[in-house]
């Protein structure tokens, strides 16, 4: 789900998607960005031939900010560099109403990443943090949630250019079929006559009055509830569906189905457990979490016919799956675990707080391969700093930014 950004020089801004996942953490809506000097740059590097000249810099050098007053500190790098890109769906029909990317942005992307850079699955890459051996960079490629065009548009794309993913299902969603319960909310503000909007145990009304205020008053009203405890969490969604009944026909068919998934599979692509329920972990028992964590497991091992090793926290931040989540999913035996805590991983980092990327809303080869490069020149954090680094919390904003959002 959604994961906002700081507005500090080193952060890219995004629209859409990133920015309501930024806020609720369901993990991509896209509106047409507004022009910034980061796009000015990157779009200037592109045009002037020295795009390859910064890829070539980003993989000698790295250049660290330290201090109030931001001075720079520049150093070799002196060993591998690992790049998680998180994404959620690859397409513009329907849900998730928060997320769009036009697969032949993604077929770019996927295209730059072959080009440049060595591209490797999670497993492989989750080796390598453990053994590092020689030197430079690693990009893996996931996907959170388990939407049904990742099998429609992502798949052709993934094989044309040999790209390993792995996707992270909400077992839930495979069982039923149904979408999340965020997903459920995004629905219902498309549909709920307007002007206003009020729910049991939320304060205030909600603006309705535009596209753009329905989608900033769901990803708002999924940004409280995953702040509270799952009763009440439940309570208003129930309540709002109770309001208004959400179209069948807008609902289904939105998620991989079991025929879907073996598919992928045959095809090469690996898949992990995003949960039960996509619930913040945070608020749940010890007990809770390890269901949550253990039972999606077993559920999907079960489907899969093989074990699933690797786990994605729903939305991601530390603040959401809490400080013990991390111990009790190496306990229920995952291999990693990651986070929409923005940054790279360096060799020795906890395969259980994993750090990912967001780039899929950067929508021309110059602006993605500019961010992607410029992760890497800021390079990654030692692991002795990760544990109190802050978290998604150095990526987030806790109030949406209007035509900025992302789940």
């Amino acid at each position: 789900m959604p994961a906002a950004f700081i507005n500090d020089a080193s952060t890219p801004r995004t629209s859409g998607c990133a920015a309501v996942l930024a806020e609720v953490s369901p993990e991509d809506s896209c509106s047409s960005r507004p022009a910034n000097w980061r796009d000015f740059v990157a779009h200037t590097i592109y045009r002037t031939g020295m795009l390859p000249v910064l890829r070539g810099i980003s993989r000698r050098y790295q250049i660290r900010t330290s201090g109030r007053n931001r001075s720079f500190r520049v150093s070799r790098v002196s060993g591998p560099s690992f790049a998680i890109l998180c994404y959620h769906r690859v397409g513009t029909e329907g849900i998730p109403y928060y997320c769009t990317l036009e697969p032949s942005v993604f077929e770019m992307q996927m295209r730059y990443l072959r080009e440049h850079f060595r591209v490797v699955s999670l497993g492989s890459l989750c080796e390598e943090i453990r053994n590092p051996s020689g030197s430079g960079q690693a990009v893996a490629v996931t996907f959170d949630d388990g939407y049904s065009d990742l099998y429609t548009h992502a798949l052709p794309i993934l094989r044309k250019y040999q790209i390993p993913a792995t996707v992270y299902l909400i077992a839930d969603c495979v069982r039923t079929g149904e979408v999340a319960w965020y997903d459920r909310i995004f629905l219902a503000l498309q549909i709920a006559p307007g002007p206003t909007l009020s729910l049991p145990f939320l304060p205030g009304e909600f603006k309705l009055g535009s596209p753009e205020q329905r989608t900033a008053a769901a990803t708002r009203i999924v940004s409280i509830l995953r702040r509270m405890p799952a009763p009440v969490k439940n309570k208003v969604c129930s309540a709002l569906e109770a309001q208004f009944a959400l179209p069948a026909e807008k609902l289904a068919g939105k998620m991989l189905s079991w025929a879907q998934i073996r598919e992928m599979r045959a095809a090469g692509i690996d898949f992990g457990a995003h949960t039960l329920s996509h619930p913040v972990l945070s608020q749940l028992s010890d007990h809770e979490v390890t269901r949550e964590l253990a039972d999606s497991k077993r559920f999907l091992e079960e489907g899969l016919g093989e074990p699933v090793l690797d786990l994605a926290y729903p939305f991601g931040r530390p603040e959401d799956y809490g400080a013990r989540t991390p111990a009790i999913a190496a306990q229920c035996g995952y291999r990693s675990a990651v986070t929409t805590t923005r940054g790279l991983n360096a060799p020795g980092a906890d395969l259980h707080r994993l750090r990912r990327v967001q780039l899929g809303e950067q929508e021309s080869e110059a602006s993605f391969g500019f961010h992607l490069h410029l992760e890497f020149l800021r390079g990654a954090d030692p692991p002795e700093h990760l544990a109190d680094a802050g978290g998604p919390l150095e990526l987030c904003r806790e109030e949406y930014q209007s035509g900025r959002g992302g789940q």
